[in-house]
C-alpha cells in the first residue's frame, strides 16, 4: 500500500511540474519554461509530452537543432504518437531539410491512420 501511495504522490508532483512548465510556455516565458521542462524530465526521463513541450519551446527560441534532438527523444519514448512525428516534420521544414520533413510527415500520417 505504501508503494502505491508513494507512486501516486510522485505522479501528482510530476503532473504539477508539467503543468507549471506548460503555463510558462503559454505565457511566453520561454527561458523559464526550458528550466521547468528540464525539471520534469529530471524526475521522469520517459515523460514524452515533456520532451514535446521542451521541443516546442526550443522552436520558439529558434533553437531548431535542440528542438529536433528533443523531439527525437519524445519519439524514442513513444514512437507511435503522430504528434511527435508531425512536430519533427515542422522543425525539419524550418531548417530547410525538406526531404527529411516530408518523410517525418509521411510517418505521422501512417500513425494517424
Amino acid at each position: 500500500m505504501n508503494r502505491l501511495l508513494d507512486w501516486l504522490s510522485q505522479m501528482s508532483e510530476l503532473r504539477s511540474l508539467y503543468q507549471d512548465a506548460f503555463n510558462l510556455f503559454v505565457a511566453a516565458k520561454y527561458d523559464e519554461a526550458v528550466a521547468a521542462y528540464q525539471r520534469v524530465l529530471a524526475k521522469d526521463a520517459r515523460f514524452s509530452l515533456a520532451y514535446q513541450g521542451l521541443a516546442e519551446v526550443y522552436s520558439r527560441l529558434n533553437r531548431l537543432d535542440d528542438a529536433v534532438a528533443t523531439i527525437r527523444k519524445a519519439i524514442e519514448c513513444d514512437p507511435d504518437e503522430a504528434l511527435f512525428h508531425t512536430s519533427l516534420s515542422r522543425f525539419l521544414q524550418r531548417q530547410g531539410k525538406i526531404p527529411e520533413a516530408e518523410e517525418a510527415a509521411a510517418v505521422a500520417a501512417r500513425k494517424k491512420a
